[in-house]
């Protein structure tokens, strides 16, 4: 109870949980389709979602522009690689937002534009965003691997007679430990690779279905909720 308290006391935390209900909502309608189940209730589902969505742009309205403030404040990060990253990640991201806010103005009948083109953008501006994140999880785990590297098999080794001897059990072990002390890094690139295909989608340059797509982003708002429950696990800087 204490963690559903925490998670609905933020605002972040209430938009990672109905992003949750929204994806699973999109599994969940098109394995009823398949089926062949009741209209009325494939309608509902679809409902929930829809009504979802347009909660978290409503949750999201003039995020945009604290977005962009924080990527100035990225861009006095020494390191080069994660500066590049994560100012490119947070720009991208604010123009995401930015072009949302567009789209759901616009089916609100607010403004009179054209609702698809905006949405394109704003998943075009989306992938970006991923796909900085992703450049920046490898570089993490790539550090990682370079830190650690005499205790992992190195490829040349793959030649050797000696992978006979090698101890698997043990390096098993390692990895293991090696990926819980490093959860923030694992939990990052696996919510950043699930949500990659969501506008690649999308945007028609993936060809999956809505199953995929519902299972992808609950997966994906899963690793963000325990980044919401968890504060330590969260990848620094962020």
């Amino acid at each position: 109870m204490d963690v559903v308290i925490k998670v609905n006391n933020q605002s972040n935390g209430r938009d990672k949980l109905a992003r949750l209900i929204q994806y699973t909502s999109r599994l969940v309608w098109h394995q009823l389709e398949i089926r062949h189940a009741n209209k009325y209730s494939v309608d509902r589902i679809k409902n929930l979602e829809l009504t979802l969505s347009s909660f978290r742009k409503i949750l999201r309205l003039g995020r945009c522009i604290d977005t962009c403030y924080n990527a100035l404040n990225s861009m006095h990060i020494e390191d080069p690689i994660l500066r590049l990253t994560l100012t490119i990640s947070k720009l991208a991201n604010g123009l995401f937002l930015y072009a949302d806010h567009i789209v759901w103005l616009t089916k609100s009948g607010f403004l009179k534009t054209d609702s698809d083109k905006w949405n394109r953008t704003a998943n075009k501006f989306w992938l970006l965003s991923i796909i900085a994140n992703l450049a920046r999880d490898l570089y993490e785990i790539l550090h990682l691997l370079e830190l650690h590297k005499s205790r992992f098999l190195k490829p040349s080794e793959l030649l050797n007679t000696s992978i006979r001897n090698y101890d698997w059990t043990g390096g098993i072990k390692y990895l293991y430990m090696f990926m819980s002390c490093h959860n923030d890094v694992f939990i990052d690139t696996l919510k950043n690779s699930c949500d990659i295909f969501i506008p690649l989608t999308a945007l028609g340059l993936t060809k999956l279905s809505p199953s995929t797509v519902g299972a992808l982003g609950a997966v994906s708002s899963i690793a963000a909720l325990v980044t919401v429950v968890k504060p330590i696990t969260k990848l620094i800087p962020a």
